[in-house]
This record gives C-alpha cells, structure tokens and sequence, in this order.
C-alpha cells in the first residue's frame, strides 16, 4: 500500500510541474488589438433581480466602440422581477445594443438561452457572461485583442468577489486553483475546464460544432463541452485569456447549502466526460485525494513513521503554494496563509465527499431540481 501511495505522490508532483510549465506558457504576452470585430454579448439570467442592474451598466462603461457591440439578456423563466427590472432599464438606456428576449415555453436552462442568444445575435464574436457578474470596462477590448484570423475559442478567467468572510476566502482560494489549472492545460493546448461567465468564441464555430448537441440534456457544463468540441473540430485555435483587464468578477456562494447544491451540480457533470484527459485528471486527483487520507490515517496508527509523512505533505503543500500563489497574484487575489492551510487540511475529504455524492444526489439551483 505504501508503495502505491508513493508512486501517486511521485505522479501527482510531476502533474503539478506539468501545470506549473502550463500556467507559464498560458501567461505569455498576450496579443494586442489590431481589429474590432462585432461582439454578440449573450446573458442567460434566471432570477438575478439582486445582481443585473450592475452587470448592465457595467456593460454600457465599456471603453469599445458602442457600434461595435450588441447584448442579449435571455431571461430563462425567472420567477422574480428579472425582466421587469431590465426592460426598466431599457427605457432609460435608449441605445438598440441591449435587448431582452424571453426564452419560448418549450425550452429551459442555460444552454437552451445561450443558444436563443446566439441565434439572435449579428456579431463575429459571440462573448458570454452571467446575470451576477461585474466586468471591467477594457473587458471587451481585452477579449478582441485576443482573437487573431486563426482564434476559434478563447476562455477568460473569472474570481470570486468581493469577499467578506472566511467561507467566502477559502472558495475564492479553491475557486482560483480550477481556473489556474484550467488555464495551466489549455497552455499546453489541452482543453479541460473553462467557465461560461467569461467565455468567448465565433458565432460560426459554434454552428460548425452543432453548439450544445449531443449534451443538452446535463443541466451543468455548457462551458466545458462547447470548449472540447470546438477546440475538436479546430486544432490549436483555443486558449487562454492572460489579459488582467479580461478578468470577471462573480460573488461566492452565500450560504453553505448554495455551495452544497453548486458543486454537486458541478460534480455531477464530470459522468458524462467520456474517455479523455479530463476525466482521467479528474479520477486521478480523487484517487490522489484518497492516499492522502490513507497516508496520514497510517501514521496514526503507526503504520508508516510519522516523519515520512510529514515530508510528503510538506513537499505536496509546496507544490501547491507555488502554483496557487501564481494564480492568486494574476487574479489579484491577497494570499491568505490561514485560507491556505485551512484548505490543505480540508480539501482531501471535499475532493472524496463531493465526487462521491454527485453520484447519489440531485442539486436545487435557481428553483430547479437538476
């Protein structure tokens, strides 16, 4: 048993190099803008009546030609005053970029409004974001500056704020080791993860690739599938926004039990990965997770001397710090040293808990059964 827990430790440093080398290649100057291209803004909002009024204004500070972009707000059978609020809002901005569309009966969810967005919008570029977000006003001179002739797909990066509370501090902390290591492979040109609340790609990559056929029925990953086939059906033609000024900002979970329902939704979409790089990283960072508790569970009960895993930890939580510490100081995110450790001692049995649970439970989110 010892043996294996080794050679996983042994693997697990070496992944960590690997996406060390990543995140350094994914951070390589990025591309100035030599063009405008149209940009299509797609919003699926469902019950953000709290939040979208200051992604909307957000939105209209941007620094990029007011001609050369437009934003659809797919309003996906809220049960608040979503819709009220934006055609509100609609009165007093009398600019035609910013419309409202209701998504049909027939149709729910978030890939069923992106996809009304989509077939909706004009632009070139279609940049989607969520009803909750804020977005800094080079935000969309950022994203063109990164689409070149050969660009089918670039995914931005996005961070948990503000924060307020210590809960709040370890899911920005955790939050920012998915985008870092989402960005980390696509330095490689590898495509894992991405999130959709900051994610750009051609209107025609999304029709070459059938946009969400063949996965409309998993509630979550809307991001993630469209990024594996497009970057499928495009060799080399997706990567990683390193711009600062790309970064959005979406508020942590407020409660324990939205954070519950939030990773079981995410957990939950991993069943239908499919053979690939991602869902083996994502079963070997379970199975990684597990020795780690194993190992200490040995020293315990003597099994293994105290002080070899000490050593093991203690190189396993430098690995980390120095991946994480890069990310957090991209994001802009302080270091927290208390959040860190607290996370070291955590995370193992929220990797197992969750990737076990996901398996049995169903989440609430937004008022839905998922």
């Amino acid at each position: 048993m010892l043996t294996v827990i080794l050679i996983l430790f042994l693997f697990y440093f070496i992944l960590m190099i690997f996406l060390l080398e990543g995140w350094r290649m994914a951070m390589r100057p990025t591309a100035s803008l030599h063009d405008t291209p149209f940009i299509s803004i797609v919003v699926a909002v469902r019950n953000e009546e709290t939040h979208i009024l200051n992604l909307l204004n957000d939105i209209a500070r941007q620094h990029y030609p007011p001609e050369k972009f437009e934003v659809w707000v797919v309003n996906d059978h809220s049960q608040d005053s979503t819709h009220e609020i934006v055609a509100e809002w609609l009165k007093e901005h009398s600019s035609g970029a910013f419309t409202i569309i209701n998504l049909p009966a027939t149709k729910t969810g978030k890939k069923a409004a992106i996809t009304e967005g989509v077939n909706h919008s004009h632009g070139e570029i279609i940049l989607t974001t969520d009803g909750d977000c804020r977005v800094n006003p080079a935000w969309l001179t950022a994203v063109a500056s990164q689409f070149n002739e050969s660009t089918q797909l670039v995914a931005g990066a996005v961070r948990l704020h503000p924060v307020t509370n210590f809960f709040e501090e370890l899911q920005a902390m955790e939050f920012a080791s998915l985008i870092g290591t989402g960005a980390a492979t696509l330095g490689w040109g590898i495509p894992t993860m991405c999130n959709g609340a900051n994610l750009a790609y051609r209107r025609s990559a999304f029709y070459e690739v059938n946009g969400y056929s063949g996965n409309e029925q998993i509630p979550s990953g809307d991001d993630e599938f469209l990024l594996r086939k497009i970057a499928r059906r495009f060799s080399g033609a997706v990567g990683f926004n390193g711009n600062t000024f790309a970064v959005v900002d979406t508020p942590p979970c407020a409660s324990g039990r939205e954070f519950f329902n939030q990773r079981i939704r995410w957990a939950g979409k991993w069943r239908a990965h499919g053979v690939g790089l991602s869902p083996a990283m994502a079963f070997f960072i379970f199975v990684f997770h597990v020795s780690v508790v194993f190992v200490v569970a040995m020293a315990f009960t003597g099994t293994v001397a105290y002080q070899d895993v000490i050593l093991l930890l203690a190189a396993k939580i430098f690995v980390e710090g120095v991946f994480l510490f890069r990310v957090l100081k991209f994001l802009q995110i302080p270091v927290n040293i208390v959040s860190f450790f607290t996370l070291q001692f955590v995370y193992p049995l929220y990797v197992i808990f969750f990737a076990l649970m996901a398996n049995f439970l169903r989440a609430d989110w937004k008022g839905r059964r998922i």
